[in-house]
């Protein structure tokens, strides 16, 4: 066997979990059983998914969503959630054990299913849907809350509500808010037109303020992650296709909240409030921020909100996540800082990159070995404000900080060293 050295503790600022379909009714009150989420499988293993009292009309299983590769290579889109996909999607144990073998100090969890929540109007299902998730997330990472660290869903139709939500949710032990970047009609819930301000909440909207306030007090990041509606919003979803809803819909979505909340003035606002960018990719950084400089100084009689230049604002309070693979991740380093970016594997999702996550960053050849510890290790402890001593003590001597990047083996490591 290789004799590996210690391990540099990584950490994936990005990872999911898929919750389990008999978690709903274990955990929603009883009045909304009838429009839970609920998975049947028929004799002949066909899946059908139901929401909202209706059937779901997708193109693949959860168990393809949930399998990394599984529309690009295997030419399946019928992978089955029980047999097919890995148990570390939703049991803490397994999960645990999938990070040692990967090489992996700390993930932050994201859910899967619950990036739909969009598409729920009803403010009451909607608001026992997040909590009852925040819930379920919260006693997955009680097994090991140091290694394991989730984020509050928070849909924030009614911020009052989101407020006490987050607070809840603090005190369980939640390490960021995770905020849909989608703008929303007032009151209803339903998509809104974005150039309308009077009707509009998006990101950037003084009626989060108190959202943004708790966070800033308690030092805990924001982070506005792409969502999967069913829903056309905005003009991009499920009327051209699942794949244009990949190609287009989540980088859009990060740009225009983006937008909203630098032209918003929520960082002039909150100047110590952290903010990330999650799933929307980090190629087109660069030239977005270019653009909203340009447009800064060229329209700033226009401005609503007092602000500072765009670029400025970024790289003082603002991270975007990027996967190891993203073609624009050398330049967007260069621009803002690899500090800035933030390792994410996306596992257990269909589009993440997987095996060996860690492995494909620690191999480019466009990015320093001080790039590539600032993406996978520094600059994620900043945004979420580790304890780095802590993780360390944690952890073991399996693991130095010290370690070189260029010498994480990624798979098969021994279990000597990642336990």
């Amino acid at each position: 066997m290789p004799d590996y050295g210690p391990l540099l503790p990584v950490i994936d600022s990005d990872a999911h979990v898929v919750e389990p379909f008999d978690m709903w009714k274990e955990r929603l009150p009883s009045e909304f059983h009838s429009v839970a989420r609920r998975r049947e499988v028929d004799d002949n293993g066909r899946e059908q998914l139901y929401h909202l009292g209706k059937a779901l009309d997708l193109e693949w299983t959860v168990g393809t969503l949930s399998t990394p590769g599984s529309a690009s290579r295997t030419g399946r889109l019928d992978f089955d959630l029980d047999e097919d996909v890995d148990a570390g999607a939703y049991d803490p144990e397994r999960r645990l054990a999938l990070m040692d073998e990967q090489g992996i100090a700390m993930s932050m969890l994201f859910p899967s299913i619950t990036l739909g929540l969009d598409d729920v109007t009803d403010p009451d299902y909607r608001q026992a849907h997040a909590r009852a998730y925040n819930d379920w997330i919260a006693d997955f990472c009680l097994l090991d809350p140091i290694r394991l660290r989730w984020g509050a869903v928070l849909p924030v139709y009614d911020p009052a509500w989101a407020r006490a939500e987050l607070e809840r949710c603090i005190r369980k032990g939640a390490s960021c808010a995770m905020l849909s970047p989608l703008p929303r009609a007032k009151p209803s819930g339903q998509f809104a037109d974005p150039t309308r301000a009077d009707q509009c909440r998006n990101v950037g909207t003084r009626d989060l303020d108190p959202i943004y306030e708790l966070l800033a007090d308690n030092g805990k990041p924001a982070v506005v992650h792409a969502v999967n509606p069913a829903s056309n919003a905005l003009g991009i979803g499920w009327v051209f296709g699942n794949r244009t809803q990949w190609q287009m819909g989540q980088p859009f979505q990060i740009q225009l909240a983006m937008v909203h909340m630098i032209d918003g003035g929520v960082f002039e606002r909150f100047p110590t409030l952290r903010v990330g960018f999650f799933e929307g990719d980090v190629g087109w950084l660069p030239h977005w921020l270019g653009r909203l400089t340009e447009t800064y100084e060229k329209f700033a009689l226009l401005s609503r909100e007092p602000q500072r230049p765009p670029l400025e604002t970024f790289r003082r309070q603002c991270y975007i996540s990027g996967e190891p693979a993203d073609l624009g991740l050398a330049l967007t380093a260069q621009h803002i800082g690899a500090g800035r970016i933030l390792w994410a594997s996306d596992w257990p999702h269909m589009d993440g990159a997987w095996p060996d996550p860690v492995v494909i960053l620690r191999d480019r050849p466009d990015l320093s070995a001080e790039q590539k510890r600032q993406i996978l290790v520094d600059g994620p402890a900043e945004f979420f404000a580790v304890d780095m001593p802590e993780l360390m003590g944690h952890l073991g001597p399996g693991w130095a900080l010290d370690a070189r990047v260029e010498d994480h083996p990624g798979m098969g490591i021994p279990e000597s060293l990642s336990t």
